[in-house]
């Protein structure tokens, strides 16, 4: 159904241009100092990052005169102007600086030194976000993944479900689809709880925040890599189906109703515990343009309820898949924006070395860095090759295999 299509590709064109309303507002700041803040922000960070890397190994002294630095030769570049905007921020960061270079002279664990830097951090990214902006890119790349999430992994779950429902229409009966909704019912409240009990753990983890989240996000990275390989997928799912089949058949043949509403459970929850592990992840990676992820979220929801409705409710064929192709794309290539942040989360920390490119790459804002996982280091940038060479050759592959198969279908057809 082309017209299915054509709305799904609208949606994706208005998070394209939705945040461009407000990039002029963030880019072009009325009061903006003469001293270039984003480059003095970014200064300070690459020196927590080194001065985490020497206290992690030992050298308390580097450690103390790196995070002086950053003060000193940096933070106060901005302070003047920054004390005329909030000068309680001001003071706010000056604390944080001083409590980070105390906790590292009385030679502190390495997890209260890291939290302390971290609280810098944060300082820094606000006073970053407030005289230069998010930009309209970073706010885009957050929409669309929030968009491309929910509606893939939903896609493959009413896929999955249409299929079931299809077996017992066509087993006379029909009547008994209502356990299979009870039960999809049952998943949604699931996984939001599994998003909410996932985010408390984060909360609460006695363990650095960079360190956590680069666990979660090789953990993500692993499942999407995982889910967006073709080959393996498409087998998968098939397997997937033939599975759920056969459960209905076995659940109508005992007349339990709770075998249904089971069945109804997991189609949907195997997809939905994915879903809350991926957004938990892009939750952290989008610090500054929260709004645009929850945008790009309902969104999702909104046309994978439309799609779900042409699937369920009437004869029409949709381009499933064409609409895969997209949301797969962009998954692979959010993928590799985790793998990225992952590696950059653990250089944050200390726990790995970062060779910087700068002079070689260009530095992206600190907004669009943090949402693409592109940093210009040797660490970071060797991960995302590494994960997209994956998936380039995984393409090149099936594209092999599907060229040596047509030769075979193309006579079965003719032997007919």
């Amino acid at each position: 159904m082309r017209k299915g299509f054509l709305a799904f590709l609208f949606i994706l064109a208005v998070l394209l241009i939705m945040p461009a309303w407000t990039a002029h507002a963030d880019g072009n700041n009325p009061s903006a100092p003469a001293v270039n803040v984003a480059v003095e922000a970014q200064s300070i960070r690459d020196l927590l990052q080194q001065a985490m890397r020497a206290y992690r190994l030992g050298d308390y002294t580097a450690a103390f005169k790196l995070s002086r630095s950053a003060y000193l030769d940096h933070f106060e570049n901005i302070e003047i102007p920054l004390r005329a905007m909030d000068g309680d921020l001001t003071l706010d960061i000056e604390y944080r600086f001083a409590d980070l270079r105390t906790k590292m002279q009385q030679g502190a664990p390495a997890a209260q030194v890291e939290e302390s830097a971290r609280r810098v951090r944060d300082g820094v990214d606000e006073v970053d976000a407030m005289f230069t902006g998010t930009g309209a890119l970073a706010p885009t790349l957050a929409a669309l993944s929030g968009f491309s999430v929910i509606f893939r992994e939903g896609l493959e779950a009413v896929l999955v479900l249409a299929a079931v429902l299809g077996y017992l229409r066509a087993s006379q009966s029909r009547a008994l689809g209502r356990y299979i909704f009870y039960g999809v019912g049952l998943a949604i409240v699931a996984s939001a709880f599994s998003w909410l009990i996932v985010h408390y753990v984060v909360s609460i983890t006695p363990v650095a925040r960079e360190l956590l989240e680069a666990i979660i996000s090789l953990v993500a990275v692993a499942v999407l890599l995982w889910v967006n390989v073709w080959l393996i997928r498409r087998m998968d799912q098939k397997r997937w189906m033939e599975f759920m089949r056969a459960r209905a058949w076995s659940a109508m043949a005992s007349g339990s109703a709770l075998g249904l509403v089971v069945l109804g459970f997991s189609a949907v929850y195997r997809e939905g515990l994915e879903t809350a592990l991926f957004y938990e992840v892009l939750a952290l990676m989008s610090a500054q343009v929260e709004i645009y992820l929850l945008l790009g979220f309902l969104a999702g929801v909104a046309a994978l309820l439309g799609v779900t409705w042409v699937i369920l409710k009437t004869s029409h064929r949709l381009p499933v898949q064409r609409f895969f192709q997209v949301t797969v794309s962009l998954i692979m290539l959010l993928s590799v924006a985790f793998a990225g942040g992952a590696v950059h989360s653990l250089q944050e920390s200390g726990f790995i070395g970062a060779t910087s490119l700068i002079g070689y790459l260009p530095r992206l804002p600190n907004a669009l860095a943090q949402f693409t996982g592109f940093h210009p280091t040797v660490e970071t940038i060797a991960a995302q090759f590494l994960l997209a060479s994956v998936y380039v050759v995984g393409w090149v592959v099936l594209q092999l295999r599907q060229r040596r198969m047509q030769p075979v279908a193309s006579q079965r057809v003719a032997s007919v």
